[in-house]
C-alpha cells in the first residue's frame, strides 16, 4: 500500500513540477542588405527562412539594415516577383508598421500555425514563423506537449489510486473472512 501511495505522490509531483509557462523571447535580425533584392539568395544562407516558436513566445525583430522595413503577415512577391508590378498580400494577423534602422518590434504568438511574413516596402523578403504547442523537444522529429505529459501522469495517478482501492478492499475482505 505504501508503494502505491509513493507512486501516486511521485506522479503528482511530476505533473505539478512541470510548468506550462515557458514563454521565451526569440530575436530575429533584419540583416544588413535585406533591402537589396539582388542579395536575397545570399542573405538566405545566413538568415533562417523559418523560425519555430511556441504558443506564448514573443518574437522580436531588430532592424540591422540601413533602411526601414516592415514585418507584415502574409505573402510577399517572391524572388522572381517584380516589385514594380507585384505587391505583397498582407493577411492582417500582424503588422509592425515601419521599423527604422536600429529599432525593433515584438509580437507574441497566441495560436499555433504557420505564419508567412514579408516586408511591404521590400516584398521579395519572405520568411515564416511556425508556432507549435508548448512542449518538450525529444528529438528533431518528436515533440511531446505538456498536455500529453499531464494526461499520461493523470492516467498513471488514476491507475495507482484504483490499484490502492482494490488492494485495500482485498485486505478488508481477507480480515472479515478470516
Amino acid at each position: 500500500m505504501s508503494q502505491i501511495i509513493l507512486i501516486g505522490i511521485s506522479a503528482w509531483l511530476v505533473v505539478f513540477s512541470i510548468s506550462t509557462v515557458y514563454a521565451e523571447e526569440i530575436f530575429i535580425s533584419i540583416p544588413q542588405g535585406d533591402h537589396t533584392q539582388q542579395l536575397k539568395t545570399v542573405l538566405e544562407w545566413y538568415v533562417p527562412i523559418n523560425h519555430d516558436v511556441e504558443i506564448g513566445d514573443t518574437v522580436t525583430w531588430k532592424n540591422d539594415d540601413i533602411t526601414g522595413h516592415t514585418v507584415t503577415s502574409g505573402k510577399g512577391i517572391g524572388f522572381l516577383g517584380d516589385p514594380k508590378t507585384d505587391k505583397a498580400q498582407p493577411d492582417g494577423y500582424f503588422d509592425s508598421g515601419i521599423i527604422l534602422p536600429g529599432k525593433s518590434w515584438s509580437f507574441t504568438f497566441k495560436e499555433k500555425g504557420f505564419f508567412e511574413y514579408t516586408c511591404t516596402i521590400h516584398p521579395w523578403v519572405e520568411r515564416s514563423i511556425t508556432v507549435l504547442e508548448p512542449g518538450i523537444d525529444v528529438s528533431k522529429n518528436i515533440r511531446i506537449s505538456y498536455a500529453t505529459i499531464t494526461t499520461i501522469a493523470i492516467i498513471m495517478i488514476s491507475i495507482g489510486i484504483a490499484y490502492a482501492i482494490v488492494k485495500t478492499r482485498q485486505k478488508r475482505a481477507e480480515k472479515s473472512s478470516g
